[in-house]
């Protein structure tokens, strides 16, 4: 069956609405005014203890970009040599629905993505014309036949893992079938040992396989638009193709390329990540645990999300945090809070507690949600 569409239908889907996403605070910044200008802005997941970047050379914007330099970085870095480079992660995902619709014979246009999770690979299959399914556990996978399958790992926002061993049959399971697989492992730099690149051997890389990696989070560089995808030689070229000659500007390749061979930093920034996970469980979580009338929460070393008892509760107290200068993520039932700066935690532990005074003063057990109303 084949999974094109004619003109009109397409250009239906492309006009669709896009996902909202966190890093969203100059939105509010127009749209409240000079309040928002003061918020301690949580709503995006990248670390915010960036690696620091240095002064740049002003020939760097005038030089056509090169790839090569930052390949030979990437490759030392990730102990596998990236397929193609592109505008962030994001600008793969946008491509390779119009890649497998191109190149592959596919018997069905059904794509399996998380129920809960970055809706960018939903849209981004949704605009191309696939029929999208949902699954809540990525073991759902195995027993389902699919064109291609998403597994974001970890999962944001929901912090979750699959095990090494569930992903090695997915591969399996997506091989046997023909389908596509595609992996998106933007959070997994602070525990490398547990990427897929660590257990595929790149002379025999499954036809099935695409994984993705990006600098924006761990490196906290989401300005710079710097992505990579792994994936078998057959799909290289015309990837490479798709995502055109220049996507990513010189300044970023050279940014990238300094920030991943600044291995002094990087252990530094794990050390960092451990201690400001611990005083944020110490002295900020309880806080958040009472303010969101819930402890059902997951910890990723870049994120805590919460999942709340309703999306109506979620964006009232979405709302109650603005009023003390605190901007998050809001999804549907649940918010994800950035894991502080060091240098942030008094500012956020202060406005959480002037939050909770105003609730009606400090007790021992906690505050109702009638209470935070």
């Amino acid at each position: 069956m084949s999974v094109g569409l004619i003109p009109s239908e397409r250009t239906s889907r492309l006009v669709l609405e896009p996902p909202k996403h966190g890093g969203d605070l100059a939105y509010w910044q127009r749209k409240v005014g000079n309040d928002a200008l003061s918020w301690l802005d949580l709503s995006s997941a990248c670390n915010r203890e960036p690696w620091p970047v240095p002064t740049m050379a002003a020939s760097l914007w005038m030089d056509l970009p090169d790839q090569v330099a930052l390949l030979d970085m990437a490759e030392q870095y990730y102990a596998c040599r990236p397929s193609v480079i592109g505008a962030g992660s994001q600008h793969i995902i946008e491509s390779l629905p119009i890649l497998l619709r191109e190149l592959k014979t596919l018997s069905d246009s059904r794509v399996f993505v998380p129920r809960i999770g970055y809706q960018e690979h939903a849209f981004a299959w949704q605009k191309w014309g696939f029929e999208l399914f949902f699954y809540d556990a990525v073991e759902e996978l195995l027993e389902q036949n699919f064109a291609v399958a998403v597994v974001i790992h970890p999962n944001n926002p929901t912090g979750e893992w699959a095990s090494a061993s569930t992903l090695s049959a997915l591969i399996d399971h997506a091989e046997k079938q023909g389908a596509s697989l595609v992996i998106d492992e933007a959070f997994i730099d602070p525990c490398p040992e547990r990427s897929v690149l660590t257990g595929v051997t790149p002379s025999h890389w499954p036809e099935s396989l695409f994984v993705l990696r990006s600098v924006g989070k761990f490196f906290g560089l989401a300005g710079a638009r710097v992505g990579f995808a792994f994936c078998a030689a057959k799909w290289q070229h015309a990837l490479s193709n798709l995502l055109g000659p220049w996507p990513v500007a010189t300044p970023s390749l050279h940014l990238v390329s300094l920030a991943f061979a600044d291995k002094a930093w990087q252990v530094q920034a794990m050390q960092s990540l451990q201690q400001r996970q611990a005083a944020f469980v110490e002295r900020v979580m309880p806080k958040f645990n009472t303010i969101f009338d819930s402890q059902d929460s997951v910890l990723n070393p870049l994120f805590v999300t919460w999942t709340l008892d309703s999306d109506e509760y979620a964006a009232q107290v979405f709302e109650m945090l603005h009023q003390v200068g605190i901007h998050t993520r809001l999804g549907e039932g649940w918010i994800r809070v950035a894991l502080p700066a060091m240098a942030e935690m008094d500012a956020l532990n202060s406005a959480l507690i002037r939050l909770l005074k105003s609730a009606g003063g400090q007790t021992q057990g906690g505050y109702s949600r009638g209470e935070l109303a």
